[in-house]
């Protein structure tokens, strides 16, 4: 047998764009990131340290450029799936002291500006951490807490720009008393407050709304899902015009239970739901094993549709396996059929109801030569045959009249 052609690269490249249409992509989480917390310190201590020093010592400092590489692998780890809060708000200041204490000695934690780096770091750490991790039912406190700090982020740096770097200890602190005692000081610390509160709110409203636009969002990818495939709904939301109706060719998967219309009318209906369910439910994970672009379930029969008669093949092998298992202890048994061919694909219905699928001659043929397949045994079409060269292990051809076809049909059984 030809050695399976993998259409895993395509679906996997679809679900992701699909689920990146729901929950936003790499690029956008490090963008997020950045400009909703690590660049805040980057941007806020590259001005303090500009407005203290003059931009050309900034710019001749090496060790800023540090600063901005360290805030970017921040970024870069926060804005991966589920990361440490504590410790992801920690390393761009962690990496630049361990970077600028070799230069600068003891004298590094004598910087107001590196103690208020240091400050707001363990400040948004641990708030972020609560809401994260520990308690995240304290987010509607912590959201507009932390958008507070964040704001007086900006007094704080501001008063640092005003106190000066290289001043001592006592001289700071009587500015501080002084910058405090200034009512301009007063009232620009509590409008930020203020600001803050709203703006924090204001992010609750907004990260309430997106939970639940995506949990929608969720639940509607489903349901769209058991209704018309995963390859549909992600070509549907990728790429719309991919489901125009368009000729290709496709395997057709029809499998078929028989003698479950006798045993239904002996069967009560509450007996038939629950073993017909548990028959999709053993028999779905064969089918969905070798990427579909279309299941559907009628009834006792299951149609699959396949970009390769490889992937039908294989397929029908794996769900006669499960089904012959299942069906026997019922004294029924399922017969399957695997067709090759053009078929028109696309959206069919009118404006109100549609469904993905495939119309053709291929898809009337795959489903009479279902038919005339019996119970525990798999016939493919002699273009499937041929497609695989006939080196496909058969145990017998059949010549068969088909209902609908002019001409006898050749078919294989595999062995």
């Amino acid at each position: 047998m030809r050695r399976l052609p993998s259409t895993t690269p395509l679906r996997s490249s679809l679900k992701q764009k699909l689920e990146s249409s729901i929950h936003g992509s790499w690029a956008t989480a490090f963008l997020s990131e950045f400009l909703g917390n690590s660049g805040h310190f980057l941007i806020l201590k590259s001005l303090a340290d500009i407005a203290i020093y003059g931009l050309i010592n900034y710019l001749t400092d090496p060790t800023e450029y540090l600063l901005v590489g360290a805030m970017l692998i921040q970024t870069l780890y926060l804005s991966r799936s589920a990361p440490s809060r504590l410790l992801g708000n920690l390393i761009g200041v962690s990496l630049y002291t361990l970077i600028d204490f070799p230069v600068d000695g003891l004298e590094f934690f004598e910087s107001p500006s590196h103690a208020v780096f240091w400050g707001f770091s363990l400040a948004i750490a641990l708030l972020q951490s609560t809401r994260y991790h520990w308690n995240p039912n304290l987010e509607h406190w912590i959201v507009p807490l932390e958008s507070v700090v964040r704001l007086l982020m900006i007094v704080v740096f501001y008063g640092v720009v005003r106190v000066g770097d290289q001043v001592s200890q006592l001289a700071q602190l009587e500015s501080l008393q002084t910058f405090l005692g200034d009512h301009a000081h007063l009232f620009l610390s509590g409008s930020l407050v203020l600001v803050g509160l709203l703006l924090g709110f204001q992010q609750l409203q907004i990260i309430t709304q997106r939970r639940q636009l995506q949990g929608t969002a969720g639940v509607l990818r489903n349901l769209a899902e058991w209704g018309m495939g995963s390859h549909a709904v992600a070509t549907a939301v990728v790429n719309p015009e991919g489901l125009a109706f368009q000729q290709c060719d496709r395997a057709i998967l029809f499998m078929d239970i028989r003698g479950f219309t006798v045993w239904c009318e002996q069967t009560n209906t509450e007996s038939i739901a629950t073993a017909l369910n548990c028959y999709y439910q053993q028999v779905e994970p064969a089918v969905s094993r070798y990427h579909p672009l279309r299941i559907t379930f009628t009834g006792d029969e299951i149609m699959a549709i396949y970009t390769t008669p490889e992937q039908a093949v294989a397929a029908a092998q794996a769900m006669q396996a499960v089904a012959i298992d299942l069906l026997r202890p019922y004294n029924m048994g399922a017969g399957c059929a695997v067709h090759y061919g053009p078929v028109v694909e696309g959206l069919f219905g009118g404006d109100n109801v549609r469904t993905y699928t495939v119309i053709g001659d291929v898809v009337n043929t795959a489903k009479r030569l279902e038919g005339a397949t019996p119970a525990g045994e798999i016939s493919i079409s002699d273009a499937v045959y041929q497609h695989f060269n006939q080196t496909i292990p058969v145990k017998q051809s059949r010549s068969l009249d088909l209902k609908g076809k002019a001409e006898p049909i050749t078919s294989w059984l595999l062995a």
